[in-house]
């Protein structure tokens, strides 16, 4: 038999190389005698460099950006074997890198910007940008202003590039913007649909998170509108009815308003990119899985896309917890799906077991699969 073997991170316990290899373990236990693929998978958010490195191959570069909240930070990417630079706006902007009680309002995606720039100037004209993790919501004009963008206010002068900044925002002149952008192809690793602005945009359901008192939501989201306006003013360009626009806290929107970029699904992107159709044509059986499978994991999330792609192939997913129903599951196209951890535990316990756990849940797939 051959397996194909591509989990995602097991986030805050196992990355999906360490998760690939634990199951790979538990399968090759119970079937000895399995040919077992082993692939990392990611949809955007963090470990996708790690991902497609370990799928494709290529080498990491660094580069001096500002951290959302301006401070100086070193940020990595990598460039693939066939050139494409792929990197985590997190690492640049993330919630990771912001300082302890800041608040959207006050941070910037500058240093994304920065990175993009510092893939230019490796020679890249293909980057794959995955956003999840922001600890920003400034609708992308940091990253853009890094690029070359101006943003003015009613007297011409640059505004702050935040996401308070854009309060006092009337203007947006593109004729600054690096030149190679228009060489270049951008794809937007995105694993949200909600729009950039109103009760399902980018300030109304991620800026808590991101540290954003009920005044500052009302604000953030305000001064996204305003940006709309200026941009639909400016460029003719609509923000507001993007899918995916309010991803990152509008950065989505701001990657394709103001660099042309496009909004794909980051699943689907890396399963292109490492060939997976293809890869799963001989396979018999695909193991998949992800931190908690859940009914978000339904939509556009890794475990669905890999089954969609599986050509009737069974699969199956181990999830560190698993909160979907057995219809739900098979609905979904997948053979079975199977929880790691045991219920009742603290996330500290289940860090502690998780590795034992993890193959232990691998066996159980394989003998369910026999």
């Amino acid at each position: 038999m051959k397996a194909i073997v591509i989990p995602d991170k097991f986030k805050g316990t196992l990355s999906a190389e360490a998760a690939a290899k634990i199951i790979e373990e538990g399968i090759i236990s119970v079937m000895p005698s399995c040919r077992v693929l082993r692939l990392a998978a990611a949809d955007g958010g963090e470990g996708t460099v790690d991902a497609y490195l370990a799928n494709v191959g290529g080498r990491r570069c660094f580069a001096a950006v500002k951290g959302p909240n301006g401070q100086d930070l070193t940020a990595g990417f990598a460039v693939l074997n066939d050139g494409t630079a792929v990197m985590e706006m997190a690492s640049a902007s993330g919630l990771m890198a912001a300082e302890p009680g800041s608040s959207p309002l006050y941070t910037s995606t500058y240093g994304t910007g920065q990175l993009i720039k510092a893939a230019l100037d490796e020679g890249c004209r293909r980057i794959i940008i995955g956003i999840g993790g922001s600890a920003t919501n400034d609708g992308g004009v940091g990253m853009a202003a890094a690029l070359g963008v101006r943003f003015t206010d009613e007297n011409g002068e640059d505004i702050k590039p935040t996401g308070g900044g854009l309060s006092a925002l009337c203007g947006v002149d593109l004729s600054g913007l690096d030149a190679r952008i228009a060489e270049s192809e951008i794809l937007v690793a995105c694993d949200v649909d909600n729009p950039l602005c109103g009760p399902s945009g980018a300030a109304e359901v991620f800026a808590r998170q991101k540290g954003a008192d009920e005044a500052a939501v009302k604000q953030l989201d305000k001064n996204l509108h305003r940006l709309a306006d200026t941009v639909k003013k400016a460029l003719g360009l609509d923000m507001l009815s993007l899918k995916g626009g309010g991803a990152a806290g509008g950065l989505g929107a701001g990657l394709w308003a103001f660099l042309g970029a496009k909004l794909v699904s980051g699943a689907d992107l890396l399963l292109d990119t490492c060939d997976f159709s293809r890869l799963a044509s001989d396979a018999d059986i695909i193991i998949t899985g992800e931190g908690c499978f859940d009914s978000q994991s339904l939509h556009g999330k890794l475990p669905v896309a890999i089954a969609a792609r599986a050509a009737g192939k069974r699969t199956a997913v181990i999830g560190g917890l698993v909160r979907l129903t057995d219809e739900e599951i098979a609905s979904a196209g997948l053979f079975c799906a199977e929880q790691a951890a045991p219920e009742g535990l603290t996330f500290e316990e289940i860090k502690k077991r998780c590795r034992e756990d993890l193959f232990a849940a691998a066996q159980r797939v394989a003998r369910r699969l026999l």
